[in-house]
């Protein structure tokens, strides 16, 4: 088992938001270079995280991963499960602080097991391989638990949609998730019985739908007060003679009967003697004759004709109004909705009849004004209509309506309470539709859980009975003695020794006094040491180890530093996967040199992985890293002079960089290496410039260089913890500068040195 790809780093510092692509792999061998300061002991913090299964105290809380093993196994930080058990050992600062107590000179056991107690032994033996099938086991049942638990929390989450999407644009389903779906399936079990048909869906749907309640109608279904009394009269007046009141001579031209009432009128009115049509006198006898035929009962009789027919044009006008006035049924509440529009339109095919006769006998009526004298014959429908049969139709479409229009008017005070009652019914509606797949769902967890909890045990009474075996088989003696013969090989001299001592060590001075005052060599060479011995403890296995060694190297000399990588590389040469860290170019190109001579002895696969930690400003002031492929330069060549080179030729020539934090001190090495070639006698830049400085001062710019070598630096490119004391523009015109030193100084130099970094 290995650990085949870091496919997601996030919120961990400068790893912001990374994501691996698909081909960026570690191999059996992985080299990982990245400068202090660019992720590099966070990333042995999320390995050293699946090692003890919980997340490491310094990364951020927050801190998201995904690491993929070389099985498929994606390891993520909720929850941190390990497909390595007790194979991965992770060696970075954390390690040493976890394990030793400098002061105290002690540190942890280290648990090698007895040769001594062959049953014991032997039955130790035989529990790992049952242990490794029973874990595969609870693995396999936890698999098929996630798996029934995530089908029911899908389906809660899917039902829970469901609802909101049928009852939608409702105040009710705002806040309903999966929870609720549980709580109802805990509670009760719902009957196809509760399931609702297509109408009634929407009557409800409707219901939900209205953001207020629908406002109150004032409409009334009653008939214009007086219409059927003054129907009764038209109807008779209609047909009533008048002519008996005129003279009979009148009778064979009572067309002219108006226009002979209004002529007397005009001639009296202006006391004309003479007839103004035929011009022949008008007597006072015959004026009183004709006042006798218009006398008090004609002028009547004409007023109540008229009178007919004024108030029929009103009770018309007050007929349409009463039918234009009747709600349409989007007004009306949806559960009355359907009884409403039968009757609605009974009422119009009502009030459309009667309006027919209505307007016939309003227009029979207009004609016997028109000509007093003239029968008016009725005929079709208002001759067939009877008026008493259609009022007593009607009173039953009155009352029908009255009460929808009640039931409408009061859903106003009981509005919310329709509401949930319509939502609670397609609630209930949905949960039935999907009961049975809950039953099935529950049903699979129930048993899925079941077969989990006994895998788990079965796991758990091996785990047990291992760890008595393993405390029966505990010898920590052992322990120091192979660490004692690391530590005075690594250092030379046996000036130091460990002892076991209440289940842990004590370092020793040769008096026996506790060793208080390591030195920080010491301490590297003592916890390396320490991490060594761990590889054989416990009953591991070379051949299955997956390490992680995070700078082992770390305030050594020379002399030390090779004798670190030469223990690493003969300790670790049988493990299953290496992964090394390193800011140290000179240990970096050691253990580079050692996984490339690896990989060209077999051809035929990956062995090796060449990475680096791709440290960039990230434009708010801020870093943010990267795992890459190795760059080139650094592959090819045994020293960073070439690749540091391209960084700030890049950065002199594009006036700009992304490695804010990199370029000043980048530049100031690029120097000091370059100084060593241009002034042989000078120890640092600064001396080589004093040299050269007639040479270069009127073609650079000299004054960027001073203040590049006056900043405080540590000379090399191996930390950016800080942002640099130069500013953007000044690191770039002292990149320039530092360019143009080199090509003034060194022009063959400076042209091979262009090509090879193409």
């Amino acid at each position: 088992m290995l650990i085949n790809r870091i496919s997601e780093l996030k919120k961990a510092g400068v790893w912001k938001d990374f994501s691996s692509p698909v081909d960026l792999v570690l191999a059996p061998r992985t080299l990982i270079y990245g400068f202090n300061g660019s992720g590099k002991t966070t990333l042995s913090r999320v390995l050293s995280s699946i090692e003890r299964g919980t997340l490491e105290e310094r990364l951020p809380a927050e801190t998201t991963f995904k690491i993929e093993a070389s099985d498929g196994t994606a390891v993520s930080q909720d929850p941190i499960s390990s497909p390595f058990e007790n194979n991965l050992l992770v060696f970075n600062t954390d390690f040493v602080s976890r394990n030793f107590q400098w002061d105290a000179s002690s540190t942890k056991g280290i648990a090698y097991l007895s040769e001594k107690k062959v049953d014991a032994r032997k039955e130790f033996d035989e529990i790992a391989p049952k242990l490794s099938t029973a874990k595969q086991r609870t693995k396999v049942k936890d698999k098929a638990k996630e798996k029934a638990n995530k089908g029911l929390s899908d389906f809660k989450t899917r039902v829970a949609r469901n609802i909101r999407e049928v009852a939608s644009s409702s105040a009710y389903t705002q806040s309903y998730d999966a929870r609720k779906i549980r709580a109802h399936y805990s509670k009760a079990s719902f009957g196809t019985e509760k399931k609702l048909s297509e109408g009634d869906l929407r009557r409800y749907q409707e219901v939900l739908a209205q953001r207020e309640p629908l406002p109150a109608l004032p409409f009334s279904p009653n008939l214009p007060e007086g219409l059927a009394d003054w129907f009764k009269a038209g109807r008779s007046l209609l047909t009533q003679s008048v002519s008996g009141i005129a003279q009979k001579e009148f009778e064979a031209h009572s067309n002219a009967l108006r226009w002979v009432e209004e002529g007397l009128h005009y001639h009296d009115g202006h006391n004309l003697t003479d007839c103004l049509l035929c011009g022949n006198p008008f007597s006072e006898d015959r004026r009183t004759q004709l006042r006798a035929l218009f006398d008090k009962s004609w002028a009547e009789a004409l007023s109540t004709l008229e009178d007919a027919v004024k108030r029929g044009q009103e009770h018309q006008t007050a007929l349409r109004e009463l039918y234009r006035c009747i709600p349409k049924e989007a007004e009306i509440t949806a559960e009355e909705r359907d009884a409403f529009a039968k009757d609605k339109a009974s009422m119009e095919t009502a009030i459309q009849r009667l309006g027919v006769c209505v307007g016939k006998l309003l227009n029979g009526l207009e004609e016997r004004v028109a000509n007093p004298t003239k029968n008016v014959v009725v005929t079709g429908e208002l001759a067939g209509f009877e008026l008493e049969k259609w009022l007593a139709e009607y009173a039953m479409i009155e009352v029908a309506l009255a009460a929808t229009m009640k039931k409408h008017n009061d859903a106003l005070a009981s509005f919310a309470a329709l509401q949930k009652d319509a939502f609670t019914k397609i609630e209930t509606h949905v949960l039935a539709t999907n009961q049975s797949d809950w039953n099935d769902l529950q049903k699979e967890v129930q048993v899925s859980e079941a077969e989990w909890e006994t895998a788990q045990k079965g796991e758990k009474d091996l785990t047990d009975r291992q760890l008595e075996l393993l405390n029966d088989l505990h010898d920590h003696g052992v322990g120091a003695d192979k660490m004692n013969e690391f530590i005075w090989a690594y250092l030379g001299h046996r000036e130091l020794r460990l002892v076991a001592e209440d289940g842990g060590y004590k370092i020793l001075r040769p008096s026996g006094k506790p060793a208080t005052e390591l030195s920080e060599g010491e301490r590297t060479a003592v916890s390396f040491c320490y991490y060594l011995t761990q590889l054989a403890a416990e009953g591991r296995k070379l051949e299955d180890l997956v390490l992680v060694i995070d700078d082992p190297i770390s305030s050594l000399d020379t002399a030390a530093r090779t004798y670190a990588y030469s223990l690493m590389t003969r300790m670790t040469k049988k493990c299953a996967q290496v992964i090394v860290l390193t800011h140290n170019t000179s240990f970096m190109n050691m253990v580079k040199r050692e996984f490339q001579n690896l990989q060209k002895r077999d051809e035929t696969k990956v062995v090796t992985a060449l990475l680096s930690l791709d440290c960039r400003s990230s434009g708010d002031g801020g870093r943010v890293t990267s795992l890459v492929p190795m760059h080139e330069l650094l592959v090819k060549y045994d020293s960073e002079y070439h690749y540091l080179f391209s960084l700030v030729q890049d950065a002199a020539q594009n006036k700009t960089t992304d490695y804010v934090f990199l370029l000043p001190n980048a530049t100031r090495k690029l120097l000091e290496m370059f100084a060593t070639f241009c002034s042989p006698g000078q120890s640092n830049f600064a001396g080589a410039l004093g040299d050269h400085h007639e040479a270069v001062k009127d073609k650079l710019d000299v004054r960027a260089l001073e203040r590049l070598v006056q900043i405080e630096s540590h000379g090399t490119i191996e930390g950016l913890g800080t942002l640099p004391d130069l500013t953007l523009e000044e690191a770039i015109r002292a990149a320039e500068a530092g360019i143009k030193f080199i090509e003034e100084v060194g022009k063959d130099h400076h042209r091979r040195m262009c090509a090879a970094c193409r």
